[in-house]
């Protein structure tokens, strides 16, 4: 993907922002070879009642929510469940940026490249990239190693640009498309964050 964004080399106006917590390896590995600065943008999924690994919107940085109102509905999921999730998930997302020792970024007249380690229902990362819109970037560009077709016809709209490695016709999960997918600790997040220039 790095070699795919190589015309951003070097550049003080660009910034990579991985989603926590997954996304920050795959960003890390990018904000390296770029040699531009590493920053984070936290958005957390709104799981369906049913199944936790299934989303039905998302919650990110600045109160920004995106939800899909129809699955939701096809769901049975209630507004006290959503606001109820709403606000738990606003409150994970305050103390990651606490326990990360970090801030969102500065992206007023940048180019910021948000990154995940996947796209499933592309919530996650439409949440994300509406809350870096608002700091007023030059442009958003979505880079992500995997998508299902329907999450990045979700993503496109908002994103200037979508950089994605594989769109396959069968989609199941993330970590179907890698041969190893350990869960990542706020350690870990931390680590990456201090091993490159924090944005």
């Amino acid at each position: 993907m790095a070699a795919k964004l190589v015309k951003y080399k070097g550049r003080k106006d660009a910034v990579v922002l991985g989603i926590p917590r997954g996304g920050v390896e795959v960003a890390y590995a990018i904000a390296k070879e770029l040699n531009v600065k590493l920053g984070i943008a936290v958005s957390k999924k709104i799981p369906s009642p049913g199944n936790l690994e299934l989303a039905i919107g998302a919650v990110a940085f600045g109160g920004v929510v995106s939800l899909d109102k129809g699955f939701a509905f096809s769901y049975g999921v209630g507004k006290d469940y959503i606001e109820s999730e709403t606000r738990k998930l606003a409150a994970e997302i305050k103390r990651r940026y606490l326990a990360y020792g970090v801030k969102f970024p500065n992206v007023k007249g940048k180019i910021a490249v948000v990154v995940d380690d996947g796209m499933a229902t592309g919530h996650t990362v439409l949440a994300a990239v509406r809350a870096v819109r608002k700091g007023k970037p030059k442009r958003v560009i979505v880079a992500v190693p995997v998508s299902s077709r329907q999450a990045a016809d979700l993503v496109k709209a908002d994103a200037d640009e979508i950089i994605c490695l594989d769109v396959p016709d069968f989609f199941m999960a993330v970590g179907n498309f890698y041969r190893n997918f350990p869960q990542l600790a706020d350690e870990d997040v931390i680590d990456y964050l201090g091993a490159v220039k924090h944005a």
